[in-house]
Formats: C-alpha cells, structure tokens, sequence
C-alpha cells in the first residue's frame, strides 16, 4: 500500500512539474542585464541529487537551468549516465532568450533500472552549437530512499 501511494505522490509530482515547465516555456525571455560567462550563457551548477533504494527501478527528473542570454537553441542532454537509463526531454531544444540561473527552463525525466548501491556521477548537459557545457549530479544509491 505504500509503495503505491508513493509512485502515486511520484506521479502527481511529474505531471505538475511537465505542467509548469510547459507555462515556463510559454512566457517571453526575461529581461536583458544577467550576468553571463564569456560565452554569453552558463549552464547553472544548482547541486542536484536524488538519493534512492538499491536494487528497484526509479523515476526521477534533474532541472535544466541557465544564465545569461544566447540567440541560438541550446541543446540539452546527459552523459555518463548508469547503463539501462532511459531519458526523455519535454521541451527540447531550448529556443533563443535568457534567464538569471534561478527558473528551470527545461528538466530531464529519466527513468533508472535496479541499481546496485554505490554513488553514480553524469553530468547534465548544454551546447548552443558552438560551445558544451556541463555540470554534475549525483545519483546515491544505498537502503532507503532519500538524503541525509
């Protein structure tokens, strides 16, 4: 019963989140004035993590977020991921704007197979095309669900 209940809560989760990204998505580009690398933009470190059971599939999802301004679609994606992951991206790529680094402008939904306990480090990542970016995060495999 309670396993149901949470993959329940999980899903009630992921369809909120597909929703606001999707209102996000629709709202024009914030104003201009952000601080920006060298290239214009920088894919945001925001110190994502999930910490889950071993041995069971799970679901999860890792933001995508951005500072500065750039005028071509950034592609995003993930590498190093544990083998068997599933991803998918609901809006991708992201179109022509900026943003401050503090409003999710994307997410990437992946789907984990049974792990074996032990930490597993991919890196998110951006390119307009001329640049790629990325940054870290984590996946904590161990007994139970959830960080310390």
């Amino acid at each position: 019963m309670l396993r149901s209940t949470f993959g329940a809560a999980r899903m009630a989760l992921g369809l909120v989140t597909a929703l606001t990204l999707a209102l996000i998505a629709g709202q024009p580009a914030a104003a201009a004035g952000t601080t920006t690398s060298a290239g214009g933009w920088q894919l945001t470190n925001i110190g994502q993590r999930i910490c889950i059971p071993a041995g069971e599939s799970w679901w999860t999802y890792f933001w995508i977020t951005i500072d500065g301004e750039w005028s071509t679609p950034i592609e995003v994606g993930a590498r190093n991921l544990p083998a068997g992951t599933t991803t998918s991206l609901p809006h991708s790529p992201i179109p022509p704007g900026s943003s401050d680094g503090h409003t999710a402008l994307n997410l990437i939904a992946m789907t984990l197979p049974p792990l074996p306990f032990g930490v597993y480090r991919p890196v998110l990542t951006a390119s307009d095309g001329l640049q790629t970016q990325s940054v870290p995060v984590t996946i904590q495999v161990q007994e139970s669900w959830g960080c310390a």
